[in-house]
């Protein structure tokens, strides 16, 4: 078994018990147990479990960063690129359960780039590789029009990052105290905020102008 192998093969292992125990009440020598390797061997290739389960983070941010792209592929405009964005995401919550939770609990720290080494580093990469495609799309569409909404791409990708990450993890997570007050499952309420987001950002507002 080569050093690639045999880093999957460790990184799989940590899949399987992180998962099903959690993070927190799972340990290396479970970790190496599952793997088939001694815990030293773990220790060769990553400097401590908060790392390892980074590793686990590269994988997840990878796989959503492909279903962006293929997603872009076939839109039309900036727009549709930023609301395929959100759809992707929420279908990746159902598709990928797991590595889903992985990124609510990544989003859920605070960001410290004096802890970026490692699998750590690789993660923020991913996760910059994200950020990119949004701010990408967000530029392409004020550039054709498709988004009316004046102010810098980047801070307009933040605000539609930050919400999006909410609406999706919150629709699921209150979806019985929602339908209290409204018979809408978590489903119609994710549609109607694509909706929303969708003429909101085909509106022509200009937020400088609004705070000046």
């Amino acid at each position: 078994m080569n050093k690639d192998e045999k880093y999957n093969r460790i990184v799989s292992a940590a899949e399987k018990v992180f998962f099903h125990y959690g993070y927190e009440q799972s340990s290396m020598e479970q970790v190496a147990q599952e793997a088939g390797v001694a815990k030293g061997t773990i220790y060769l290739y990553f400097q401590s479990k908060q790392e390892l389960y980074y590793a686990i983070g590269v994988r997840a941010l990878e796989i959503l960063l492909k279903s962006f792209q293929a997603l872009f592929s076939t839109c039309k405009s900036g727009l549709e690129k930023v609301v395929a964005f959100g759809r992707a995401f929420a279908e990746y919550r159902k598709t990928y359960p797991d590595y889903y939770q992985f990124i609510v609990n990544y989003q859920g720290e605070r960001y410290d780039a004096l802890n970026e080494h490692g699998e750590i580093h690789r993660t923020y990469q991913e996760s910059r590789e994200l950020f990119q495609a949004l701010v990408n799309a967000v530029t392409e569409g004020q550039a054709d029009g498709s988004i009316g909404v004046k102010t810098s791409p980047a801070l307009l990708a933040a605000i539609l990052w930050c919400q999006t990450c909410g609406v999706v993890q919150l629709t699921a997570l209150r979806e019985p105290f929602f339908k209290l007050f409204a018979p809408h499952n978590a489903d119609e309420m994710l549609e109607a905020y694509f909706t929303l987001t969708e003429k909101v950002l085909e509106r022509e507002i200009n937020i400088e102008e609004i705070h000046s």
